[in-house]
């Protein structure tokens, strides 16, 4: 299904998942009107100290079943990124609490409403409605592997109603 700019598109969530080092105490989806919210809170326990982030996109068919690489972020001056707006990243980092600031140490962070922003998806890869995607991100300190997470998603289009003026 190709991007139709008389839907309005939302987030949805299918699965998550955490690997060595980091660890999901619970997680939730919660759906709020017409968007979903990813809750939250995960562990970091490593003694090292989180300095590289490696993201990888697998984009997948509209079953989410076969998928295919598409492309690799690598994320090395992470501080610097973190704080920086109006990126893809943004809003799902700026849910954090603690928030992620560096340096990035162990420890136990809440993510309250996350999500990721539709509107720079759409900027950066205007197909983004097309495809289920798998997002892998590793964490790093240096060269040694810390953890990572892995996440299936969607983005669903709906009409949104709209009130008459009369």
């Amino acid at each position: 299904m190709s991007y139709n700019p008389l839907l309005t598109y939302t987030l949805r969530f299918k699965k998550m998942e955490v690997y060595p080092n980091i660890t999901a105490n619970y997680y939730t989806v919660n759906r709020y009107k017409e968007g979903e919210l990813l809750n939250a809170e995960v562990t970091i326990n490593s003694k090292e100290l989180t300095n590289k982030a490696i993201t990888v996109f697998y984009r997948c068919d509209s079953d989410g079943i076969n998928c295919e690489y598409f492309q690799t972020w690598a994320l090395t001056d992470i501080c610097n990124k973190l704080k920086q707006k109006n990126q893809l990243w943004s809003r799902w980092y700026g849910s954090f609490d603690p928030p992620m600031v560096c340096p990035l140490d162990k420890g136990t962070y809440r993510i309250k409403n996350a999500t990721v922003d539709i509107g720079v998806a759409l900027l950066l890869y205007p197909q983004v409605t097309d495809y289920q995607w798998r997002v892998v991100q590793k964490f790093y300190s240096d060269d040694i592997f810390i953890g990572s997470y892995m996440m299936e998603l969607y983005f669903f289009g709906y009409r949104k109603k709209m009130k008459s003026i009369l």
